[in-house]
């Protein structure tokens, strides 16, 4: 194939475009009956087939697609096509093709309006033949357009509503008339005369209800009784009395005079009775033509109010045919047989309104019809004005386009010779223009147009003379240059220069007919011989471009398969690696090249607007996980700083479980808010892992600030002069302060009372514990200091206190020597004489209360017990006393106290009263640590009582207080 064979138009019913088959499917001619048929049966797609259908005239192929094809429109298309053979609609079809058109249709609706619009009578006979529906066969009655098929339809009509159709809207005089000949019903029969469409139908309807109405009229005059007539009965007397002479001829005797007389009288007896009986025969005759011309009367009166009827019904009828021919005239498409139909129907309406009633119904729809009528006239005029100025608008837009041709002068001749037609035919035509002035300014100006067009088009015909004859040394120059191609090497090269020499002969191409056709084959020689090397190389091309294309094909593949996933980073990459790779294809087969682009283009671009769809829906999420993600560093940041460690601990993890089980947030937003979190939650970690430091260290702080309140009541912290008294001289070594500096300060007003507070808040943090021994003995030494200084500076303020230290030292040698007592009585050392008083009294009560009387012998068990109880009081009275200022006294009083307690608990167990000793070593324990309510106080008999059982392992610091 050459190059220019390749312009050729190409058989394109196996394209794989759908377009291209569509086009080639409108070129191809009728006479192509095979080849269409085989498109109709045989694309895939349907809107080919349903235009190959369109084009096809076999109805046997027409009738197996109408049947058999899977799309509904193509089959549709299919009838139709039968249908339009069967009636002629197409030129050339003969008389056999519509038969069989005929036979392959199937739809008895189709069949029916083959049988009634048919121009071939023999088609609409046989497709009448193949309708058996009744109402099919009724409407082929009622509009068919030959005769023999209306009669033959209308023959084998039985269906008496089908008969009064054809009755009643009848389009043909012969059925109308035919289908009212078959009605015997009064009432159908008074329809058609009132309402029938067929003038003739109902005439002949009005012409058998008269002859109904004679019939009845003669039928009751023959059923009438009639009366007696008297001629009759006078005619039959005289042959009775003729009879009589021959009895008068007979002899006369004496019996014969008196039968004679007999006669006579008989005869004048049958005389009188026959005027009597003519008499009355008259009078019967007489009534009975009386009667007679009453029923005469009558029945003129009855055939007059009838009449009457009639006239009415048919003035009302006759007015609703009026209002009908309104109607019609008002959608008549001529507007002037329009404008006359209902000018007659308007006179004939004026004629009958005259002297009666008439419907308001039929008026409405006169004067509706009369008003849609003038609607269409007001409308016509103004589509007329419309039209001309229309008309006028186009003239214009004519001479703007004409008018500039005029003056330039680089017009080409194809431009001036389509200007010239284009004004000739508007001048051979003017339309109708909004006014005269319009017409013949339009006129002036295509005429002045005509005659300038017509020289410049003589002058550029001239000049394309000469034109042609320069192109044929141009064309001359181009076969030379053709030539010249025979010796190239280069073919792609050469392929183009034959495209630009081929290009050059279109713009030279107007040539003398002579010349050239002898150039022209000159060229085409040249070219196919040159053009015969070049396809090699093509076919070379065409590989290379065909396995561009398979790459590419797969690229498609490749990436229609990547469409749908939702791997979206990864997926990402693959396709942007596709696209890289597809830029690096070279070119593909021509006409491949945008089908594959566009399914490669269409991939990606889903894929992508998948994730783009998925991302906006991811970011809603991601933003709704950062609002709860930063709720719980807000919360974790609340909790960092919090004391209360086991439920913030268990908060913390809540928090940690709630952060894992939500979503992702957005990527640059993540770590930043997860570094918080964790900060948050290792900073209460941190601390709760040295939550026991930190609480030593305020433990230690809570001491100290106890300790530097009191130092702040101190003496020397408020005057560098002591107090004066001896007290304060005593204690002047101990506070460090010069007694006659402190004599001239006075003491605090509430004094006491801050003290006792703050000697409170002391024994309250000794009972939390949590200091380190070192610590808390130097803690207990400086506490001790402070209230020695306290004491020692305002001793007046605590005098008969809780607080006076002498008291309180009293207090303890009484405890101390109460104990020891005690142990003497129990171990017998100490004679009954040498205890005190009050010492024998208590030993002798309880010894009565071990053995519930006064007299009785206590057991040894009891003793102990009761020396137990003893113990415990002390100890809780130890407990109370104040602090004592004086440290190695109060040491000695402890030594006492405690060794006498453990010598009475150490008897106890030797006297083999382990139970006694179990409870006393409870109750020692009660009197320890918990004895005072569970709260310590400075030299406590609890600390005593714990130092005895547990061997001196606790021990009180200076002042009696308690060291943790």
């Amino acid at each position: 194939m050459t190059l220019l064979d390749r312009f050729r138009t190409q058989a394109g019913q196996n394209h794989p475009d759908t377009a291209v088959r569509l086009a080639y499917v409108a070129e191809l001619p009728l006479e192509e009956r095979d080849l269409i048929g085989a498109v109709a049966r045989k694309d895939e797609d349907a809107r080919v087939r349903r235009a190959a259908v369109a084009k096809l005239m076999d109805s046997s192929a027409l009738a197996a697609i109408a049947l058999d094809d899977a799309d509904e429109q193509v089959r549709a298309q299919a009838i139709a096509m039968l249908r339009d053979i069967a009636l002629d609609a197409f030129e050339g079809v003969s008389e056999a093709e519509a038969l069989a058109a005929v036979d392959a249709l199937r739809d008895t609706k189709t069949l029916a309006q083959v049988a009634k619009t048919s121009l071939r009578e023999e088609v609409a006979r046989r497709a009448l033949a193949r309708v058996g529906d009744v109402h099919a066969l009724g409407s082929i009655a009622r509009h068919a357009s030959h005769e023999p098929i209306r009669r033959t339809a209308f023959d084998g009509l039985q269906d008496r509503g089908e008969i009064l159709g054809v009755a009643m809207n009848g389009e043909f005089k012969d059925t109308a008339v035919a289908a009212v000949e078959r009605l015997a019903d009064r009432a159908e029969l008074e329809q058609v005369a009132a309402r029938g469409n067929n003038k003739s139908a109902a005439k002949r309807a009005r012409g058998l209800l008269r002859e109904m109405d004679e019939r009845a009229a003669q039928e009751a005059v023959a059923a009438a009784p009639r009366a007696p007539d008297p001629a009759a009965t006078a005619h039959d007397e005289p042959a009775e009395v003729a009879s009589q002479p021959e009895a008068l001829a007979r002899p006369v005797g004496p019996v014969g005079i008196e039968e004679l007389r007999a006669v006579e009288t008989a005869r004048k007896e049958a005389e009188a009775a026959r005027l009597r009986d003519e008499q009355r025969a008259e009078r019967a005759r007489a009534a009975a033509a009386e009667q007679a011309r009453e029923e005469a009367r009558e029945q003129a009166r009855t055939e007059a109010r009838r009449e009457a009827d009639k006239t009415a019904e048919r003035r009302r009828i006759r007015l609703a045919e009026l209002a009908d021919e309104a109607e019609s005239a008002a959608t008549d498409t001529d507007l002037a047989s329009a404008r006359r139909r209902m000018a007659v129907a308007r006179r004939e309406w004026t004629d009958l309104a005259v002297g009666g009633a008439i419907d308001p119904e039929v008026a409405s729809r006169l004067a509706g019809a009369e008003s849609r009528l003038t609607a269409r006239e007001t409308e016509l005029h103004e589509a007329d004005a419309r039209a001309r100025r229309e008309a006028l608008n186009r003239l214009h837009q004519l001479f703007a386009r004409v008018e500039p041709q005029l003056t330039n002068a680089d017009l080409p001749l194809k431009s001036a010779e389509r200007a010239l037609r284009d004004v000739r035919a508007a001048l051979s035509d003017v339309a109708p223009l909004p006014s005269k002035r319009d017409y013949d300014e339009a006129t002036r100006r295509l005429r002045a147009a005509l005659a300038a067009l017509t020289a410049k088009v003589q002058e550029l015909r001239e000049v394309a003379g000469w034109q042609r004859w320069a192109n044929v040394g141009i064309q001359e120059q181009l076969c030379e240059k053709m030539e010249a191609l025979r010796t190239a090497d280069d073919a792609d090269e050469t392929a183009r220069q034959i495209r630009e020499l081929q290009q050059q002969w279109r713009q030279a191409a107007d040539v003398p007919r002579a010349q050239g056709e002898a150039l022209w084959k000159r060229f085409k020689t040249a070219h196919d011989e040159v053009w015969a090397r070049c396809e090699t190389h093509f076919a070379a091309q065409a590989q290379v471009r065909a396995a561009n294309l398979a790459r590419k094909i797969a690229f498609v593949e490749r990436a229609e398969a990547l469409a749908d996933s939702t791997n979206w980073i990864s997926t990402a990459e693959e396709i942007k690696r596709l696209q890289a790779e597809w830029k690096t294809v070279g070119p593909v087969t021509r006409g491949q090249e945008k089908a594959a682009w566009e399914r490669f283009r269409a991939a990606c671009d889903r894929f992508f607007t998948r994730r783009q769809e998925d991302l906006a829906k991811r970011k809603i999420i991601w933003a709704e996980n950062l609002a709860k993600k930063e709720a719980l560093c807000t919360r974790a940041e609340a909790l960092g700083e919090s004391t209360e460690w086991e439920l913030a601990a268990a908060e913390i993890k809540r928090l940690q479980s709630e952060w894992r089980a939500i979503g992702p947030v957005k990527k640059s937003r993540s770590e930043a808010l997860w570094l918080r979190f964790r900060g948050s939650c290792d900073r209460f970690f941190t601390r709760y892992a040295q939550r026991h430091d930190i609480a030593r260290a305020e433990r230690v702080a809570a001491r100290e600030a106890v300790c530097a309140a009191l130092e702040a009541l101190a003496p020397g912290a408020q005057s560098a002069e002591p107090p004066p008294d001896d007290r304060a001289q005593e204690s002047s070594a101990a506070s460090g302060v010069d007694p006659p500096a402190l004599s001239a300060v006075e003491p605090p007003a509430d004094l006491l009372q801050s003290v006792r507070a703050l000697r409170l808040r002391w024994q309250q943090e000794l009972a939390a514990r949590g200091v380190d021994r070192e610590r808390a003995l130097a803690l207990d030494e400086r506490f001790a200091a402070a209230f020695n200084r306290v004491v020692a500076g305002w001793p007046a303020v605590f005098d008969g206190t809780d607080l006076d230290p002498d008291a309180n030292c009293k207090r303890m040698e009484a405890l101390a020597q109460r104990m020891e007592d005690l142990t003497a009585s129990l171990g017998g050392a100490v004679p009954a004489a040498a205890l005190s008083p009050t010492t024998r009294l208590a030993a002798m009560l309880k010894e009565a209360l071990a053995t519930n009387t006064i007299g009785g012998k206590v057991d040894e068990e009891s003793r102990w017990r009761a020396a137990q109880e003893d113990v415990r009081q002390a100890q809780a009275s130890w407990s109370r006393i104040g602090p004592v200022a004086d440290e190695a006294r109060r040491r000695a009083l402890m030594d006492r106290f405690q060794s006498a307690c453990r010598r009475i608990v150490d008897g106890a167990a030797k006297a083999g009263a382990a139970g006694a000793v179990g409870r006393a070593g409870g109750a020692g324990r009660a009197g320890g640590a918990g004895g005072a309510g569970g709260a310590r106080r400075p030299g406590a008999a609890g600390e005593a009582g714990g130092a005895g059982r547990a061997g001196g392992s606790e021990k009180t610091g200076p002042g009696g207080w308690e060291r943790r």
